[in-house]
């Protein structure tokens, strides 16, 4: 909803506010991680059918959900505005991270901190970039090194759901 909202007042202002593709790429990763909720874990735990495989088939269906929605924002913003481009990676890491965050956290609040951490690790970026030299790299990863986040967070995200 806070997507279509901008997708509007950019449209009526006829400019394309870059300075919150973050913000939405966070926010976006963090929706798909809530999607991971099985509110009826309880009445399946009987099915022959495991926690983790039901976790998997909902990941197949709200990554390309979440993907999805993506490319439409940054449809709708290159329409708006031409110089914004089509960032793929970082949406994709914030969600990668999420997941993993979501599968090495206990389960009783697997899902609270899977959406935290997409959504803490782009504030703490945003806090502390231009703070601390040292730590900026590492903040700002999921931006300067996408697909490298995405690569250790899916490997964390195959370990995690093995142990």
């Amino acid at each position: 909803m806070c997507l279509l909202g901008v997708v509007v007042l950019a449209a009526v202002r006829g400019r394309w506010p870059v300075g919150v593709l973050d913000v939405a790429a966070a926010g976006t990763a963090a929706a798909v991680v809530a999607g991971l909720r099985d509110p009826a874990a309880n009445l399946l735990s009987a099915m022959p059918t495991s926690a983790a495989r039901r976790q998997a088939r909902r990941l197949m269906l709200l990554v390309p959900a979440g993907l999805g929605l993506w490319l439409a924002y940054l449809a709708a913003a290159n329409l708006v505005s031409r110089g914004v481009g089509w960032p793929l990676g970082p949406a994709v890491a914030l969600v990668a991270t999420g997941c993993a965050v979501a599968a090495w956290t206990p389960e009783r609040f697997a899902v609270e901190a899977g959406v935290a951490a997409p959504l803490g690790w782009m504030a703490l970026a945003r806090a502390w970039s231009g703070l601390h030299d040292s730590v900026t790299p590492v903040l700002t990863a999921y931006q300067s090194h996408p697909w490298v986040v995405t690569a250790v967070a899916s490997a964390a995200l195959l370990m995690g759901r093995s142990r």
